[in-house]
């Protein structure tokens, strides 16, 4: 009887995999999760792969008594066609869907990754998908194709949305806010043709690659696919800047620190402004460290071009309101009112109810209002010297040691405008009043606001728990105060549930100026959250609210949302006639299609179709608009040319 033959390398490789369990999931080899484990260098992986005697001899070596893994050698095995062949492989090739694999870092191929928060990966990278559930797939294009991918898109389904009332728009005004629902990518590469270098303030929420998100984020992304996600659009946002518009990133330790080298990269290490860090709850679960904070990091466009950031303090306004109701309580009689006032600083100091820090000295009443004596002394050699002579006594005051802080000129300004404190008669030193009104704040480096509170308030606007973890209104309308005035543009293309425009809109009516904003949303819930809640804060506004026109994208949606095989299947019959297919397709093949969907898992048969898709035409090209085959009215068009 002749020896059995001996198992090729490749079905020994096939069988030793198979006893790591994050490469199998319900009897399908997850192909992606091993070139995700292989460029990561995973020790559980090379353990296994040097326990066995023949593929350690094949892919290890010592060098110095150093064991060194050959990584090249064994990604060009587990990416060729012959590794790991299926009936599923097998029909890929059948349709031309398949290619000789090679290396992206050898080609000039760029992989396309769309989960559900779509991204564009650049070759080298790979994709993350490490949960079966997970939405996902991706294509390998050419480059040439992306410039083509990331054209300008059409915008259609226009309408004016008021505090009461939404209804087709007719006509666009110049300075309208808008909210676009599309991948915000694309939809960054369709406001480049028209808001380049036009921006003011760019601020996103972006997911955070924890892998807890709980509202329809793709938040569980490889590290390198998150970051390449984000460079993408940070490259096109960037574009959108004013040379002097700022931009402002909100996220955790997760990726904080790789986020910041990356923005290095894109901004200028030198237009780093600074990084915020927002205390947001209190951690009782800790294991070592009990991680309170977030981060929110600032980067400009060109930082020579920022000016001084100050702003009326809203402490001080605080202040303001307290005296104002003292005033009413006790019309005519200053001293009650001072007394008052002070009683009413000390409560909040001890209560910490108010936080007044940097304007609790603001204690002093008079006629005019609200004032602190400012101290009138330089303090160290070298102030200015001359006589002040006392109002009633008429004798010289007594002068500080080093001299007055001001010249004498401002000391005069300010006594004829009633805002010199005088003592008692010249034994004291005149110091300067200083209003209320005049107090600044600078923008700081540390926030506090618990991020329940951002909860319970879109809780209460919204009648019921609608979205977890929205972002501070009050951070948000701190960073617009600083950052923007009257006439500028504010965008936001992770909207999420619209805090952003809410808090443009605040203050813009406490300010009496407006700022126009501009949100971008993929997902659904831009309809029953995002807009509604935006509707709510309008008051007297308006907002266009407008969508990416789909070409293919809507057959994508429907193919992910199929929940069986015959949902395909009437999903292809419809893709048949209607969709834009892949141009590598052979045409007789296709005819096999719908009785090939029902042998595949459904994960699979899903992959299958959006596979047959090109990924090119997902939205309708701004240029190509006027094509009657898609269907835009002539409303429409003019609008594209308006918004």
């Amino acid at each position: 009887m002749p020896p059995a033959a001996m198992p090729s390398l490749l079905e020994e490789l096939h069988q030793l995999l198979r006893h790591d369990a994050r490469l199998v999931s319900e009897g399908t080899w997850r192909k992606n999760k091993l070139q995700d484990l292989i460029w990561q260098l995973d020790a559980e992986l090379l353990r296994l792969l040097r326990s066995h005697p023949r593929i350690r001899a094949r892919f290890f070596r010592e060098v110095d008594g150093v064991c060194v893994f050959d990584q090249a050698g064994f990604q060009q095995i587990v990416t060729g066609k012959d590794f790991l062949p299926d009936s599923y492989t097998a029909y890929k090739n059948q349709l031309g869907l398949t290619s000789e694999q090679r290396f992206l870092s050898a080609s000039k191929d760029v992989v396309l990754a769309w989960p559900y928060k779509d991204g564009v990966l650049e070759g080298g990278q790979t994709q993350a998908a490490d949960k079966t559930e997970e939405r996902f797939w991706h294509e390998t294009l050419a480059a040439e194709e992306i410039d083509w991918l990331l054209a300008p898109k059409a915008l259609h389904r226009f309408r004016r949305i008021t505090a009461h009332k939404q209804a087709p728009a007719e006509r666009l005004t110049a300075d309208e806010h808008l909210l676009i629902k599309g991948n915000n990518l694309l939809t960054l590469c369709t406001l480049r043709a028209r808001y380049a270098e036009k921006v003011k303030l760019i601020y996103i929420d972006p997911p955070y690659n924890t892998g807890k998100d709980t509202f329809g984020y793709n938040d569980r992304f490889s590290h390198a696919t998150w970051l390449t996600f984000m460079k993408n659009r940070l490259e096109v946002a960037r574009t959108l800047l004013r040379p002097d518009g700022v931009m402002f990133i909100s996220i955790d330790s997760h990726e904080q620190a790789y986020l910041k080298v990356l923005c290095d990269e894109l901004f200028g290490r030198e237009h780093f402004v600074g990084e915020i860090v927002w205390e947001t709850a209190t951690d009782n679960n800790a294991t070592q460290i009990s991680v309170e904070h977030e981060y929110v990091l600032c980067y400009a466009k060109d930082k020579r071009r920022q000016g001084p950031w100050k702003i009326q303090s809203e402490k001080a306004q605080r202040i303001q309101q307290e005296y104002e109701t003292l005033k009413q309580q006790h019309p005519g009689d200053l001293a009650a009112v001072e007394r008052g006032l002070r009683r009413w600083l000390t409560q909040m100091r001890k209560s910490k109810a108010v936080d007044l820090s940097g304007v609790a000295h603001y204690a002093y009443v008079d006629e005019k209002g609200v004032f602190y004596p400012g101290n009138s002394a330089n303090t160290r050699p070298g102030g200015y010297h001359y006589d002040l002579l006392h109002p009633t006594t008429g004798k010289v005051c007594k002068r500080p040691t080093n001299g007055y802080r001001w010249p004498e000129a401002t000391f005069r300004k300010a006594d004829g405008r009633g805002d010199v404190l005088w003592g008692a008669d010249e034994t004291t030193i005149p110091k300067i009043k200083k209003r209320l009104d005049t107090a600044t704040e600078l923008l700081k480096g540390y926030f506090y606001e618990d991020n329940r509170r951002s909860t319970q308030a879109l809780t209460q606007l919204m009648g019921r728990k609608a979205f977890a973890n929205p972002k501070s209104i009050n951070l948000l309308k701190k960073l617009i105060r600083f950052t923007t005035g009257a006439g500028d543009l504010v965008l936001d293309f992770f909207a999420g549930s619209g805090s952003t425009a809410q808090a443009v809109l605040e203050v813009n009516r406490a300010e009496g100026a407006r700022r126009r904003f501009i949100l971008c949303e993929q997902l659904d819930y831009i309809e029953t959250l995002t807009l509604p809640r935006i509707q709510k804060a309008l008051g007297e506004d308006t907002l266009v609210y407008a969508e990416l026109a789909g070409l293919n994208q809507p057959f994508v949606e429907q193919i992910q949302a199929a929940g069986d095989h015959a949902a395909l299947q009437t999903t292809w019959e419809t893709m048949r006639g209607k969709a834009r297919l892949d141009w590598r397709l052979n045409a007789e093949a296709l005819e096999t299609v719908a009785a090939q969907l029902t042998t595949f898992p459904l994960p699979e048969a899903r992959q299958l179709l959006l596979d047959l898709l090109d990924k090119n035409q997902l939205y309708v090209p701004l240029s190509e608009m006027a094509d009657t085959d898609y269907g835009l009215t002539e409303t429409d068009q003019r609008l594209n040319g308006a918004y």
